[in-house]
């Protein structure tokens, strides 16, 4: 099984397993993964420990904490690689009309007001869950339709927030 791995500050690598080992970015790893609970995990790579929490998943996306250090990650199969090289990637179709949210938390700042024009990228709001403060940025290009929530809201996972 060979993975592509993206972090929101542009970091790519890929992962492989063949047999018992993982190559990273096609290079021998020696590596192991215990699960604490349902969300936490303990990785030990190359003689390093890692406390891993997965804070939020959405399908090809995670939200993890590694060692108090937030990331979004993106994982794309080997299917989504070959269509991305094909020109038919299937993101890059989908038109984006609501952002929900990834999990219950409270709004503690909103950066946008409706109207406003945003970037995918963008930081729309700022969600503090399990005492961890989370920048939701756009997943599109688009004018905000409609804020649905306002600062000191609490929010449930999947409560619909903006609507472009």
């Amino acid at each position: 099984m060979k993975l592509k791995i993206e972090i929101e500050e542009g970091f790519t690598f890929e992962l492989e397993t063949q047999d018992d080992s993982l190559l990273i970015n096609g290079e021998n790893s020696e590596y192991s993964i215990n699960k604490i609970k349902d969300n936490q995990f303990l990785l030990q790579a190359n003689h390093k420990n890692y406390n891993v929490f997965v804070i939020g998943q959405e399908n090809e996306q995670l939200l993890l904490s590694i060692n108090g250090y937030q990331v979004n990650v993106h994982v794309k199969d080997h299917i989504a690689q070959i269509l991305e090289k094909l020109g038919m990637d299937m993101d890059l179709a989908e038109e984006i009309n609501e952002l929900v949210a990834p999990m219950p938390g409270s709004i503690i700042e909103i950066a946008i007001k409706e109207g406003d024009e945003v970037k995918q990228g963008d930081t729309l709001l700022i969600l503090e869950a399990m005492k961890m403060e989370n920048v939701i940025k756009s997943p599109t290009d688009g004018v905000i339709q409609k804020l649905h929530v306002e600062k000191g809201n609490n929010v449930e996972k999947n409560q619909v927030l903006i609507s472009f």
